[in-house]
């Protein structure tokens, strides 16, 4: 492909890679136009700038993740389809997640937040449950995230065993014996996907809404 054959894909397709080289937070246009071999003028005659640059990268993160299910399933099983694909999407690259409020939306996240709104009413929802059903899966899966990304094992155990978490091991400083008796539960329960641990929450609560019969 020659330069001049350059399209504003080619140029998101670059951002994807440069975020996955050094995250969102360092992206650049100069940066991008360098991994492709261009000037930052090329990359300014499709973007106007770096925010446009990232809105268009998010979309295509979007669809790659392809977090819709293809097939009909019950809302349940939707619901959790759809919270494990963004959650390990943002998993992969957890710099995504200071912006996601901030960026504009476009064609791909809006298709999403529809077939979700849809796929809930259906089941007998209202509009406004729907949407707060929405948020509450998002807030459950950006936590679980950022979770995901900070609760790391120790390099060792203070006995030589098996690594404890950080949080664990803080747990454990000036520890009482009620505190000793619960920290290897604690221990198991960090070490737990952190999606898998709430989601089962967010979906009784959510069939609780639904009237009877």
């Amino acid at each position: 492909m020659t330069k001049a054959a350059l399209n504003p894909q080619n140029f998101v397709d670059a951002a994807l890679e440069v975020i996955d080289e050094v995250g969102v937070d360092k992206l650049t246009m100069r940066r991008v136009a360098l991994a492709l071999g261009v000037s930052p003028m090329a990359l300014y005659k499709h973007f106007a700038n770096k925010d446009e640059l990232l809105a268009a990268a998010l979309e295509e993160m979007i669809v790659r993740a392809d977090v819709l299910p293809t097939q009909d399933l019950p809302w349940q099983d939707w619901v959790r389809h759809v919270a494990n694909g963004m959650y390990t999407a943002l998993c992969a690259e957890t710099s995504w997640v200071p912006l996601l409020g901030s960026l504009r939306l476009g064609g791909q996240a809006n298709a999403v937040i529809d077939a979700f709104v849809n796929k809930l009413c259906a089941a007998g929802f209202n509009t406004e449950q729907a949407l707060e059903a929405l948020f509450a899966m998002l807030q459950l899966v950006i936590g679980a995230v950022c979770l995901h990304a900070s609760l790391r094992p120790l390099s060792a155990g203070a006995q030589g065993g098996e690594a404890l978490t950080a949080l664990t091991h803080a747990y454990l400083q000036n520890a009482d014996r009620r505190r000793l008796e619960a920290a290897s539960d604690l221990d198991r329960v960090v070490r737990r996907d952190q999606l898998t641990l709430g989601l089962p929450f967010l979906i009784s609560a959510l069939e609780a809404q639904l009237p009877r019969g």
